[in-house]
């Protein structure tokens, strides 16, 4: 991998359906994507078999949740952890669109999406 620095806002996309995730980097060690969440918009309730997801937040707000019905608030500048398992999601509730940082360690973590 020769480019070792990126310019975010111009990987991140958004949709008027769904919030949307555009992979910026994937190598053995981790993967990196730039995610772009309009107001209304959801990143569905999931946890990851294989690895941890770090989000950090860049933009707007996201309400964030950590399982076990306790949300909590995400602004600009904050970091969340999801350790591998835990079950993690949000949703924009605000006016503003919100993007943030997703970084899988390790590049595949797999993806389950959580019961109801």
């Amino acid at each position: 991998m020769n480019e070792r620095i990126f310019t975010l806002n111009t990987h991140v996309r958004f949709s008027d359906k769904r919030s949307v995730v555009t992979e910026i980097v994937t190598n053995e060690n981790s993967s990196i994507a730039v995610w772009g969440v309009r107001p209304g918009q959801k990143v569905e309730d999931h946890f990851h078999p294989d690895g941890q997801d770090t989000w950090v937040m860049l933009q707007g707000t996201l309400t964030y949740y950590l399982g076990d019905s306790e949300n909590r608030t995400l602004s600009p500048g904050e970091l969340a952890l999801a350790q591998q398992g835990q079950v993690h999601g949000a949703v924009n509730e605000g006016t503003e669109d919100a993007v943030f940082v997703s970084i899988y360690s390790a590049p595949k973590i797999g993806y389950v999406k959580a019961a109801p």
